[in-house]
């Protein structure tokens, strides 16, 4: 009898879930083609893993309506697209909003950190979990709710000639994509902005002839076919994919799915760590197979970089303060990394 009284519950509940249970129609977008890397870690990983969840643990379903490579959102557009309801959750790709996305840009303002991208993508997570303040900020200044942070490559040279000492570069024109032009300086370069959607085109007409880039972008962007070499400068792994929701958007969500949302933002953290490695280390190959001369750069060649450099992690502390932000979040990220135990080619903590 007490059996059947279980059953009979068990089924009562079932039923019940099932009748409040909801279908949500998200939207989600992004700048950058679905075909790049980190986007494809949150269309192949991070979406499905949050829909499956919350499908099996509160019985509520995700319809999600994709839209990848600008078609809702260009580069530079994706918090405002996020902050308006246009998309309810957006991939932002930090460099390209550097003014209001300062604070979160943090990595780009420790030149020569992390190669690895994935003790880089928990030295990120730690950092947003010690500075509240980075979370505070998407909330308060735009309407939306941080989701996850992730990490794209290690940094390198590639150029359509070959160098060995830091005196060849100079005069050359190189491309980078914002926070990290400051990074040219000191090498007798000319900086200029610029973006992988432009990049192909831009070295066939000789815009630039150079470009601070990582190995899986140039493969995947096939700048392979317009360069001839790729330094491993070892600028370190970034922390460009920010995903965010739509503040109005989150509160609509029950709290166990939220919960979800927030879970599943952590795996993909160190999900896209270990991906952006494997495609690091294929990229390299990649280049080789395709022509390039792939060489790493020596520590010496690194410290003598890293010397002509102003001090941009404390320029940036400053800067980040004095725009009402968490500056402390460059330090923060300087000690995650020394904790993991990497060596700088310049002690940027000792001249703070």
């Amino acid at each position: 009898m007490r059996i059947h009284v279980a059953v009979a519950a068990a089924v009562l509940l079932v039923a019940s879930a099932g009748a409040s249970a909801d279908t949500f129609k998200l939207s989600i977008g992004a700048g950058h083609p679905a075909a790049s890397a980190w986007i494809a870690t949150i269309k192949d990983y991070y979406l499905p893993r949050v829909t499956e969840r919350v499908k099996k643990e509160t019985g509520h379903t995700l319809a999600w309506t994709e839209a990848w490579g600008g078609s809702v959102c260009k580069l530079g557009e994706c918090l405002e697209a996020v902050e308006s309801g246009l998309l309810d959750v957006g991939e932002l790709q930090t460099p390209f909003d550097p003014a209001k996305l300062m604070a979160h840009n943090f990595t780009y303002f420790v030149p020569f950190g992390m190669s690895d991208p994935r003790v880089a993508a928990k030295a990120i997570q730690e950092v947003y979990d010690k500075t509240p303040a980075l979370k505070t900020v998407l909330e308060s200044r735009y309407k939306q709710v941080f989701l996850g942070a992730g990490v794209i490559g290690n940094y390198g040279l590639v150029t359509t000639f070959k160098w060995k000492d830091i005196g060849e570069l100079k005069g050359h024109k190189i491309a980078a994509a914002g926070p990290n032009l400051p990074w040219l300086q000191g090498s007798g370069v000319t900086g200029v902005q610029s973006n992988l959607n432009e990049a192909y085109t831009s070295f066939q007409t000789g815009v630039y002839d150079g470009w601070v880039m990582f190995p899986d972008a140039i493969v995947s962007f096939k700048l392979t076919e317009v360069t001839k070499q790729f330094v491993d400068m070892d600028f370190g792994a970034i922390h460009t994919p920010l995903l965010t929701m739509n503040q109005k958007t989150w509160k609509s969500l029950p709290a166990n799915v939220q919960k979800i949302f927030l879970e599943v933002g952590r795996d993909w953290n160190q999900h896209i760590g270990a991906v952006i490695y494997e495609k690091q280390e294929a990229g390299r190959q990649r280049m080789k197979d395709a022509g390039l001369e792939v060489r790493q750069a020596d520590m010496a060649t690194k410290q003598a970089w890293a010397k002509g450099l102003p001090n941009i992690p404390k320029q940036r502390f400053d800067e980040i303060n004095k725009a009402g932000m968490p500056g402390e979040v460059v330090y923060a990220y300087i000690k995650a990394l020394k904790a993991a135990g990497h060596k700088f080619p310049r002690d940027w903590e000792a001249e703070r």
